[in-house]
Order: C-alpha cells, then sequence, then structure tokens
C-alpha cells in the first residue's frame, strides 16, 4: 500500500471517531446526578402507639404479719420470695415524646416463707398460687424515641394459701386458709424497642394488699388477721402490632 493510501485510510478513520463524539456530544450523553440528589434510606420509624402482647420472667419477695386474737398485742413477721413467670397485654397513646396506656397483667408465682408463730409452738407459713394486676402507664420516650422511660399504677389481685403447723410434727393445725387478696400496686421501668415491633422491657413494682382475717379452726383456736405487701422485679419482652 502506498504512502498517499495510507495517508486517506487514516483520514477516514479519524473523521469516524470525531463524527461519532461529535453525534454523542448533540445528544447530551448520559445525565449526572447532583450530589445532592442522591437518595437518602431513612431507618424505621418507631412508635410506642398500637396493641402489644408479651410474656415476663422474674423474682418476687412477699412479707406478712400475723396476728392472733388469742395472743393479743403479740404478732409475728416473716417473709418470703420466689421466681414468677406470666404475660401481659396492653395498649399505648404516643402524642409527640409522651405515651400513655393501659396494661393488664397475670404471673404465676412460687413465692413462699414460714416463720414461727406468736405461739413459737407452732410455725406459720404462705405460698403464693398467682398475682396479677390492671395498671395505668405514662411515660417519655427518648433515644431518639427507642426507649421508654414509664411509671405505672392500678389495682391488684394475688391468691396465697396460709397454713399453721406444729412446730415439732409438721402436722397441720386447722383446716388452712386461702385468700384472694385485693390490693394497689405502683412501679416503674425502662422498655427498650429492638425492632419496631419487639420491645424488651425492666420493671418494678410494689404491692400492697388489704388485711384479712382467717375464722376460727382455719389456722388454730382463734381467729388470725393477716396484713400482706409484695415486690416484684420483672423482665419482659412485647410484640407490638
Amino acid at each position: 500500500m502506498g504512502m498517499r493510501t495510507k495517508l486517506f485510510a487514516l483520514a477516514v478513520a479519524a473523521s469516524v471517531v470525531f463524527g461519532q463524539a461529535a453525534a454523542a456530544a448533540d445528544l447530551g450523553g448520559a445525565p449526572r446526578r447532583p450530589v445532592n440528589d442522591e437518595p437518602y434510606s431513612y431507618g424505621p420509624a418507631f412508635s410506642w402507639s398500637g396493641l402489644y402482647i408479651g410474656t415476663h420472667v422474674g423474682y418476687g419477695w412477699s412479707d406478712v404479719d400475723w396476728q392472733f386474737d388469742a395472743t393479743p398485742g403479740i404478732s409475728t413477721s416473716h417473709s418470703g420470695s420466689g421466681a414468677l413467670v406470666g404475660g401481659q397485654i396492653g395498649y399505648n397513646i404516643q402524642v409527640r415524646q409522651y405515651v400513655f396506656g393501659a396494661e393488664a397483667d397475670l404471673s404465676g408465682a412460687w413465692l413462699d416463707g414460714s416463720t414461727s408463730c406468736p405461739n413459737p409452738a407452732f410455725s406459720c407459713e404462705h405460698s403464693f398460687n398467682w398475682i396479677g394486676s390492671v395498671r395505668g402507664r405514662a411515660g417519655v420516650a427518648v433515644n431518639g424515641n427507642r426507649t421508654l422511660l414509664y411509671g405505672t399504677a392500678g389495682v391488684a389481685w394475688a391468691d396465697v394459701d396460709y397454713t399453721a403447723r406444729d412446730a415439732n410434727s409438721g402436722v397441720q393445725v386447722g383446716t388452712g386458709f386461702s385468700n384472694t387478696h385485693v390490693g394497689w400496686v405502683a412501679g416503674g421501668g425502662i422498655e427498650h424497642m429492638l425492632t419496631p415491633n419487639l420491645t424488651a422491657r425492666l420493671e418494678y413494682l410494689y404491692y400492697g394488699f388489704d388485711s384479712v382475717t382467717a375464722p376460727p379452726g382455719a389456722l388454730g383456736g382463734s381467729p388470725a388477721s393477716l396484713d400482706l405487701n409484695t415486690q416484684t422485679v420483672r423482665f419482659g419482652l412485647n410484640f407490638k402490632f
């Protein structure tokens, strides 16, 4: 191929390349998106409003004062302790960072204790069957709306068995006495959203129950006055709908 032919071929190739570049420039090419127009990915919105249901485990401490009519002016007090397991259901409404709600809970309880009765020849014992409450809740959401600090108060019930036994033989004295106490409960806790639908909480509750009287023959020959209070610490998980 001669020199003239080579030069002609190079000229044709150059015209093709520059022609395509000019056409692309005329079409504008691929549009460039400004940096400030890049899409942002937002995390899920955390809200406390709605229905929830959950479960809890915990530990409790009880205290009982015994007073027998046969020994006026002489009383005895003893404590008990044990585990509890149960569930709760509730509903929250959130207004800005404030959260208001209501909750009902029920726990199977294994709190029991014993001590000498006012007459040391006998042993006074108590054992919980279950404990429950219906409470209002009010709190404030912090930490980007994911953590709730709250107080709670309401009405409580506890079903308890009372027994008196011969201190030496362990034989039960009387028929025994079972009662479902009614009282009040108050406390507080902290609850955190692990996900938009799953929360974990740590909660303290104090229960003050009414004083009741066991009839003659139940815990001995004379009536016995029983005064009960209880404290619990519970860890719970809730699923929010």
